[in-house]
C-alpha cells in the first residue's frame, strides 16, 4: 500500500510540475501568403509616423550640429519623412524557418517577418543595399505590439507599444571590411494613433516615446550604441484642419551631440504636418 501511495505521490507531482512549466509563445508557422502581404502593409501603413519622428526630430533638435562628425557619407542623402515608406510586396514568400521567420528576397535585398497570434505581435528584419546608387545600405528592424491580430483584421490596426529602428551602413575609409553605422530607433509604449482627415486620412502614432541614435565611426573612433536622445509625449492639435500640428514636449540630449554626455534640457517641438507629408 505505501508503495502504491509513493507512486501516485509521483505521479502527482510530475503532473503538477509539468502544469507549472511556462509555455514560451510560439510564432504562426501556417501563415498565407496573403496573410503575410496584409500584415506587411499594416506595417507600411505605420511607416509614416515612424519616419516623421525619426527624421524631423533629428532636424530640429540638432542632433550632430555639435563637435563630432557623422560620416558624409550615411547622411548627405538621408531621406525625407515623407519619403520613409517600406517596399510593398506583392509576390511569394518563402518559409517558416525552423524559427517562424519568413522571408522575401529580391537580389541583395530582403524582408523578414515573424508573427505571434497570441500577442498580437510582430517582429520583421529588413536589408536594402543602395550602395550603387547612394553608397549605403539600409537595414530595418522592428518588434511591435498591436492593439488587434493583424492576421485577422488589418482594418485600424496600429502598434500600441514596440520599437522600430533604422540603419544606414557604408564602409569605412580605412578599413573596408568594417561597415559605419548611422541609426535611429524610436520605441514607444501606450500609444494611440490621430485620424488627419484633411490628408487621405493618414493616421499619426501619438504618446509616450523614446528616441535613440547609434553612431559607430571606425574612421573617427567614435562608438556610441543607442544613446537616448529625446524623451517625450506627443499630440496631435486640429487633426481635423488643413494645417494640423504635431506637438512634441519632453526632454532632449543639451547638445545634441550622441558623444558626449552633458545631461538633457525640455523642449517643445510643434511640427506643422501639412509641410511634412504633402
Amino acid at each position: 500500500m505505501k508503495k502504491i501511495i509513493g507512486l501516485m505521490l509521483v505521479i502527482f507531482l510530475l503532473f503538477f510540475v509539468s502544469g507549472c512549466v511556462k509555455q514560451e509563445p510560439q510564432p504562426d508557422k501556417d501563415l498565407s501568403n496573403d496573410d503575410l502581404n496584409n500584415i506587411w502593409e499594416t506595417v507600411e501603413n505605420n511607416g509614416t509616423s515612424f519616419g516623421l519622428y525619426t527624421i524631423a526630430l533629428s532636424a530640429n533638435l540638432g542632433f550632430f550640429s555639435v563637435s563630432k562628425p557623422v560620416p558624409s557619407n550615411l547622411i548627405e542623402k538621408l531621406p525625407t519623412a515623407k519619403s520613409v515608406d517600406k517596399l510593398t510586396i506583392e509576390a511569394n514568400w518563402q518559409g517558416p524557418d525552423a524559427d517562424g521567420w519568413y522571408t522575401q528576397t529580391s537580389n541583395n535585398d530582403y524582408v523578414k517577418v515573424r508573427y505571434y497570434s497570441s500577442l498580437k505581435k510582430l517582429e520583421f528584419k529588413s536589408r536594402t543595399d543602395l550602395t550603387d546608387i547612394l553608397g549605403f545600405i539600409v537595414e530595418e528592424n522592428g518588434s511591435l505590439i498591436f492593439n488587434k491580430n493583424i492576421r485577422d483584421e488589418t482594418e485600424g490596426a496600429y502598434p500600441v507599444s514596440g520599437s522600430v529602428s533604422i540603419y544606414f551602413l557604408a564602409p569605412s575609409t580605412s578599413d573596408p571590411n568594417k561597415m559605419n553605422k548611422f541609426g535611429f530607433t524610436l520605441s514607444f509604449s501606450n500609444v494611440g494613433i490621430t485620424y488627419l482627415s484633411q490628408f487621405k486620412n493618414i493616421g499619426i502614432l501619438t504618446g509616450s516615446m523614446s528616441l535613440y541614435v547609434t553612431l559607430i565611426d571606425y574612421d573617427n573612433n567614435i562608438n556610441v550604441n543607442n544613446k537616448l536622445m529625446a524623451s517625450f509625449t506627443s499630440q496631435v492639435q486640429g487633426a481635423d484642419s488643413e494645417d494640423p500640428v504635431l506637438v512634441i514636449s519632453g526632454s532632449k540630449d543639451k547638445d545634441g551631440d550622441p558623444t558626449t554626455d552633458d545631461g538633457y534640457d525640455n523642449f517643445e517641438l510643434n511640427l506643422h504636418l501639412a509641410k511634412l507629408l504633402l
